[in-house]
């Protein structure tokens, strides 16, 4: 691809984006809470990427968390294929807010599964993993979120999503997640108080509450349901160990 067709994705995705600064959500977390303006939802950022396949150009669409001013971590799969360009947008309380911000840069990581319950046996194959997104400009005026470094999750974590749809931003939602498992490598599975999570929520932080504010556990990967594309069992790809 050479460089003017490379700029006229780059414009298109951050048209796109802009544009879904006004739509209307469709797949969000259904039911939890809306965002208020605090320091998760300051933190938590959505994210669009364009990707090439099958002769066409595709945008996907997740969530992320702010980890340092000029660098947001999310699920790998969010960012997987080399996509040909991304960005972010950051919230006020609920609400997406210009502008988009550009992404230079991908780092990813991998995360093993094992010793897995039989009845977890089908994420060996799932691809739990995380990616830190290196911005164009630092982020001013918001505090990203520290990571943990205990070895478990307490009782009780806070997932925040974006729900981002194909008619654009969501509005930006919690809920509280139990988490019902943990393995050796430190991936845990949870579920959800009374809401379910979607398509979209990928990649949104998974925090518990410190004294100093939210403290990240690591991020939502994937969602475990027999009613795609949302469900009530949550996996979460752990921080911690890639950071």
């Amino acid at each position: 691809m050479d460089d003017r067709s490379r700029k006229h994705l780059v414009r298109a995705l951050f048209s796109f984006c802009a544009l879904a600064l006004t739509a209307s959500p469709l797949l969000a977390i259904d039911g939890g809470a809306v965002a208020g303006r605090n320091r998760l939802s300051q933190a938590t950022v959505g994210i669009g990427t364009l990707v090439a396949g099958s002769g066409s150009i595709g945008l996907s669409r997740c969530s992320g968390v702010l980890i340092a001013r000029d660098l947001v971590l999310t699920a790998a799969h969010c960012v997987k294929d080399n996509p040909l360009a991304a960005g972010v947008v950051l919230y006020d309380g609920a609400k997406a807010v210009r502008p988009v911000i550009p992404v230079v840069s991908v780092r990813r990581y991998n995360v093993e599964a094992s010793e897995l319950p039989r009845q977890y046996a089908g994420l060996i194959e799932l691809s739990l993993d995380t990616a830190i997104l290196r911005l164009a400009s630092p982020v001013h005026g918001r505090v990203p979120v520290r990571i943990s470094r205990s070895s478990r999750p307490p009782s009780g974590l806070r997932l925040a999503g974006t729900g981002l749809s194909q008619e654009g931003v969501g509005v930006l939602k919690t809920t509280h997640l139990d988490p019902v498992l943990m393995t050796s490598t430190g991936l845990v599975i949870a579920q959800t108080r009374g809401s379910e999570v979607c398509r979209g929520d990928s990649g949104g932080p998974v925090v518990a509450e410190g004294a100093g504010g939210p403290i990240l556990w690591g991020v939502a990967s994937a969602v475990l349901t027999s009613t795609p594309p949302c469900g009530r069992v949550v996996v979460i790809a752990p921080a911690s160990p890639n950071l």
